[in-house]
């Protein structure tokens, strides 16, 4: 039998830094999360999903790179036993546990629903995405130094935003970070290339994961903020 609770803190916007058609700027929505194992085993962690919002609809994200996370998100991340790895994985069956749904790290370039507060890791979810050699492997504890990811086949567009749920706008699920106590993604820094679709030049900003401003941090938000550059 499955068993999911989930509580406290979701929220969904973000700090708009610019009226162009851009990847303006990263939110982070926070909650907790109880699930259930493979084996029927319960897991309680705090998660931190990591989105990329934008102005225009037409912005597709391409990868994430040079990430480093702040010293208070250095701490071994929770992955589900049928979800092993920072790839998103879901095989499926006996092994698709709401643990797996709900509760696993992962990073991604979208490929995930769009319409929920909380995008579930489904079976496909996340597909084609892939890990840079900074990243320190699929199993590492969290992502080192100057770690990147990336969509691995791009005429399928699972960087595209959409419409997210509630006020934010529009936006694409990039990470899952879920740990057994206490982290903070706040004051992590992070590169992000992006385009309109296959045939049209790339953008590039980076961002600083900065804490929101009254009501919205008490809601478990954080911003980035960051500074452009074009390519092509």
């Amino acid at each position: 039998m499955r068993s999911t609770l989930i509580t406290s803190g979701l929220a969904a916007a973000s700090l708009t830094l610019a009226a162009t058609a851009d990847i303006t700027s990263v939110g982070v929505v926070s909650y907790s999360v109880t699930a259930e194992e493979f084996g029927g085993t319960s897991v309680s962690v705090n998660v931190q999903d990591l989105y990329l919002y934008s102005d225009n609809a037409a912005d597709v994200a391409l990868n994430v790179y040079d990430l480093t996370l702040a010293e208070a998100a250095r701490v071994t991340f929770y992955q589900s036993s049928t979800g092993l790895g920072w790839a998103p994985t879901n095989l499926g069956g006996i092994f698709d546990t709401s643990a797996t749904r709900l509760a696993d790290s992962f990073v991604t370039i979208g490929g995930f629903m769009q319409d929920m507060l909380i995008p579930e890791q489904a079976p496909g979810m996340g597909a084609g995405s892939g890990l840079d050699p900074n990243f320190g492997g699929n199993n590492s504890p969290y992502p080192n130094a100057f770690a990147g990811w990336y969509n691995g086949s791009p005429p399928n567009l699972n960087g595209q935003v959409g419409m997210l749920p509630g006020t934010a706008g529009m936006g694409v699920l990039v990470g899952r970070f879920a740990y057994d106590g206490d982290f903070d993604l706040a004051g992590s820094t992070m590169s992000v290339t992006w385009n309109q679709g296959i045939g049209t030049g790339a953008e590039q900003a980076t961002f600083t994961v900065v804490p929101a401003p009254g009501a919205l941090a008490l809601l478990g938000l954080a911003g980035l903020a960051g500074r452009r550059r074009r390519n092509g």
